[in-house]
């Protein structure tokens, strides 16, 4: 009964660390992909920045203003 407890407990620690939330930006659709690990930015500015970036823990904490 404990295997079974522990191994559930890790597979939910699993995927709150690996799934990311969704957020999109009003400067020309910026997006990021954030979870407690690893953040995406794809950078679609008007006049500006565009691409992917990819940050890995801890420096995934930040403002999107940071990365700019």
């Amino acid at each position: 009964m404990k295997k079974k407890l522990i191994i559930v407990f890790v597979v939910i620690a699993v995927i709150l660390l690996l799934i990311p939330v969704k957020k999109v930006y009003e400067d020309g659709g910026t997006q990021t992909y954030t979870a407690l690990t690893y953040k995406v930015i794809v950078w679609k500015q008007i006049d500006g920045k565009t691409g992917t970036e990819i940050y890995i823990f801890p420096n995934n904490f930040q403002q999107l203003d940071y990365y700019e």
